[in-house]
């Protein structure tokens, strides 16, 4: 007899609701962001500074893993990154080794061609002798036809002409001999500048592996520093499951942190409550932990309703088909904190939407 006057009580609660502008229902919870704390890495727990029920804070250290493998992948990556900066050095010294063998020869063959402008002013000069000795040969000799000159006299002409032919060779032969030092010069050049580009190359590559290094430097300090697990939010410590000396793996659930700060309320209204609701109609909120109501707005309307997210949703097409009112998921947020009456998510609550 109890029940039945209580069922009656809520049906006509719910009906003069209905008529007086409002909607009701006690398919309603508290709900709060709960965030799960999760390894990034494999590890061995070393320690844990909280406990269940505990309040942290966004940033706070949970636990820590063991660091020893992940600090020796640093120092390794350190190293790497300082073997390829030698690299480099060493790629560079090479080059300028190289620069500096190509100024050296430059030197050599501008010297050399000085010399042979100087050298080809002799070949002129000593064709000028011997143009000047041959023209003195033909004259003495024609005088020494002529019973005009001595044969000593004309015997040193001849000698004359001939030492300027010699020159002349001599004069010659230098210029032959420089001319293809320059040319020689000018093939070590070409030479040398060829090898000079693939050092280019190199210090390229060299320039490269050092910052493949450096990411991988990076990489392992990042690796590191997930050995500190931290509090990703503001909240309580809650549904703690691990232990020191524990071996985690990545993407293990250990805890979650449960938001203390922010709490709404997701209304659960019938489909046929809902015609006249709209975004920010007020909402009283009654707990029933505490008897105690609160103040509260329509924030959002859920696109789908509950059953659509279940495991199992229903398939009407198959089957005996029994039509069942659905229920919309109506997001209220409250408009008032109480610090005397803590509000947990998952709390049972009754909400009263004023549509009129």
């Amino acid at each position: 007899m109890k029940n039945l006057l209580g069922f009656l009580s809520v049906t006509s609660i719910l009906f003069l609701a209905s008529c007086s502008g409002s909607q009701t229902t006690d398919n309603a919870q508290l709900e709060t962001d709960i965030s799960p704390v999760i390894p990034k890495i494999n590890g061995t727990v070393n320690k844990i500074f909280v406990e269940d029920n505990q309040i942290v804070k966004e940033g706070d250290t949970i636990m820590v893993l063991d660091d020893e493998n992940y600090k020796i992948a640093v120092k390794q990556a350190e190293i790497a990154v300082l073997t390829a900066k030698k690299n480099i050095a060493l790629a560079k010294s090479n080059k300028e080794v190289i620069g500096a063998n190509i100024n050296t020869v430059t030197a050599n063959s501008n010297a050399v061609a000085a010399n042979l402008y100087a050298a080809q002013a002799g070949v002129n000069a000593a064709k000028v002798k011997l143009e000047v000795s041959n023209k003195n040969y033909d004259r003495f000799k024609t005088l020494l036809e002529q019973k005009s000159t001595t044969q000593q006299q004309f015997d040193g002409i001849k000698a004359e002409k001939d030492a300027n032919e010699q020159l002349l060779k001599i004069a010659e032969g230098q210029v032959t001999a420089l001319q293809q030092q320059i040319a020689a010069s000018k093939q070590q050049i070409t030479s040398t500048a060829a090898n000079n580009s693939p050092l280019n190359e190199g210090i390229g590559l060299a320039e490269l592996n050092v910052k493949q290094a450096e990411a991988n430097l990076e990489a392992a300090q990042l690796l590191l520093s997930y050995c500190v697990i931290t509090a990703p939010c503001n909240g309580v410590v809650s549904k703690k499951n691990v232990q020191k000396g524990q071996v985690v793996a990545i993407g293990q659930p250990l805890m979650a942190i449960t938001n203390n700060t922010k709490v709404w309320v997701v209304a659960n209204f019938k489909e046929t409550q809902i015609k006249n609701m709209k975004v920010g109609q007020e909402a009283e909120i009654e707990v029933e932990a505490y008897d105690k109501a609160f103040k509260g707005k329509v924030e959002s309307f859920s696109q789908a309703t509950g059953s659509k997210f279940s495991l199992l949703p229903a398939d009407n097409a198959t089957g005996n088909f029994v039509k069942v009112t659905q229920r919309i998921p109506v997001k209220i947020v409250i408009a008032e904190s109480n610090k005397e009456y803590p509000l947990r998510a998952g709390m049972s609550v009754a909400v009263t939407v004023k549509t009129k």
